[in-house]
């Protein structure tokens, strides 16, 4: 482990001293109609902020470190696992912001901050699909608390780099380099979110309608007849399927699996995939994908409500629990409730709270730091616990809290006006150039040279409040360095770019 970094020493005081969440009102609840109250709220909340103080403290404050799973004989967080480069390395910090927003304690936002900030770098990562869950869940949760622009722009790049994946001749992102031709996991969904937010925020078609393609690809291949979903379509070049199958769950190949496998964690991606997709282009197709999935996980579930890794795993011995699986579909049905107003859906997802919140999947009386226990990774390797059965947990927990109506925190964010450095940065004949305002009024963004001679001015008007970006083509000037200044509002900012031909 490293060393604890000098400024994060004063977090052990404040540790020290176990803050109880009390800035929201959590009596005074509004349940739809023959809804259920989640009784253990105050309890989950509670344990929540004991074990990501302990995560800290684990972690010795060091904010490149990001947990992603535990060792099952220790319970401590496996040190192998803590880079930025791991799909999980986006939860942590999503964790920390979910916190920040129930509470309003501004240790949280400093926290939440130093983990956000540590990965940059992996919005462009561009060998696997996973850009979502790094991205969105850590710089997408705190920009939509602060409204920082620097976490927008890191949002628009992570985008760009996974669009980039996209096959138009198969109409969907490439999920793996290292398995198959060109396999789609039905994970994949959930980086969609990624892409239609981006394309929402800077209306952008191109996004759009590969996230849509993408979509629809997954609903035609993934899903059976039942409801229930495939792991992995893999396609040749033209886009016809070559097979269908499963890794992570009752792996296809392993005897008496078969193509009947269903992986509790896919299906739960595809509840909620399917739900947040409807959230963005409110096609009914989708919707009715959601609900088909939802339907065939509750009718599977057991009585405590926590599936087993794969519903149809045909092995006792091997038939390990998924806590994350329980977190992740509670937090989609929630918001599937909200579309559909069934409250099968809602009650269930309680039902699945109040079970991930016992002695059965708690942590609570555990050393181990992670929230919930009895995650499973893949066939065998089950009673860990990890980073995205946290995530969702608490995720879970908001959907909840906002469904019945706690009041939460006023978290207000400055009227400011934002320049971001542009990219790419050095370029050649062509960059972006991203900038915010916050306060209606004329905007101004003009091009200088090293000499301060004007070049160009690629922006006078009056625009209304909004996030921005214009691209800045550099035909005809040569090589060297340049300067962009944005005005708007009697504030004058400015960058240096570095153009090379």
């Amino acid at each position: 482990m490293n060393k604890c970094p000098q400024k994060f020493v004063h977090s052990l005081i404040w540790l020290l001293i176990f803050l109880p969440i009390n800035p929201v009102n959590l009596f005074s609840q509004s349940l739809p109609q023959n809804g259920i109250p989640f009784h253990g709220l105050d309890v989950a909340l509670d344990h929540v902020e004991d074990k990501l103080n302990g995560t800290l403290l684990e972690l010795n404050f060091n904010p490149n470190l990001h947990p992603s799973l535990t060792v099952r004989e220790t319970g401590k967080w496996d040190e192998s696992k803590l880079d930025r480069y791991e799909w999980t390395s986006g939860f942590f910090s999503g964790t920390m912001w979910h916190m920040y927003r129930i509470t309003g304690d501004e240790s949280w936002k400093e926290k939440a901050e130093m983990w956000t900030e540590d990965l940059e770098d992996a919005a462009t990562i561009s060998y696997d699909h996973d850009t979502g869950f790094r991205i969105f869940n850590s710089f997408g949760n705190g920009y939509k608390l602060l409204k920082n622009r620097s976490y927008y722009r890191v949002l628009l790049k992570g985008a760009n780099t996974l669009s980039n994946r996209y096959n138009p001749t198969i109409g969907a992102i490439k999920s793996w380099d290292w398995i198959g031709n060109f396999p789609v996991i039905i994970d994949n969904l959930m980086n969609l979110e990624l892409l239609f937010w981006t394309a929402d925020t800077i209306e952008n078609n191109k996004l759009y309608n590969q996230a849509l393609s993408h979509a629809d690809l997954s609903l035609t291949h993934h899903m059976r007849e039942d409801g229930s979903t495939y792991h992995i379509v893999d396609f040749s070049d033209d886009g016809t399927v070559i097979k269908k199958f499963t890794t992570q769950g009752c792996n296809s190949t392993a005897p008496g699996c078969g193509e009947r496998s269903v992986w509790a964690r896919g299906q739960a991606w595809a509840v909620y995939g399917f739900t947040m997709i409807y959230r963005f282009t409110k096609k009914e197709r989708f919707l009715e994908a959601a609900i088909k999935a939802s339907d065939y996980f509750i009718e599977n579930l057991p009585e405590d409500r926590v599936p087993i890794y794969d519903f149809h795993e045909p092995v006792p011995s091997v038939k390990s629990k998924d806590a994350s699986a329980a977190a992740i579909v509670a937090s989609g049905l929630f918001e599937l409730y909200s579309y559909t107003k069934n409250v099968l859906y809602f009650n269930t997802a309680v039902d699945i709270l109040e079970s991930l919140t016992s002695d059965n999947y708690s942590t609570i009386n555990s050393d181990s730091n992670s929230i919930l226990k009895k995650s499973t990774i893949h066939r065998g390797k089950g009673n860990v616990g990890t980073s995205y059965a946290d995530y969702y947990y608490l995720e879970a927990i908001i959907r909840y809290m906002e469904l019945v109506q706690v009041e939460f925190p006023i978290i207000e964010t400055e009227n400011n006006l934002y320049l971001d450095q542009n990219y790419p940065n050095p370029f050649n004949n062509s960059t972006m150039i991203y900038y915010t305002i916050e306060q209606e009024g004329n905007v101004k963004l003009s091009i200088y040279d090293y000499t301060g001679r004007l070049v160009q001015t690629i922006v006078d008007r009056s625009l209304p409040s909004g996030n921005y970006n214009i691209e800045f083509n550099s035909s005809g000037l040569s090589s060297g360095i340049y300067f962009y200044v944005l005005s708007s509002n009697k504030q004058t900012l400015s960058k240096r770019m570095t153009l090379l031909k």
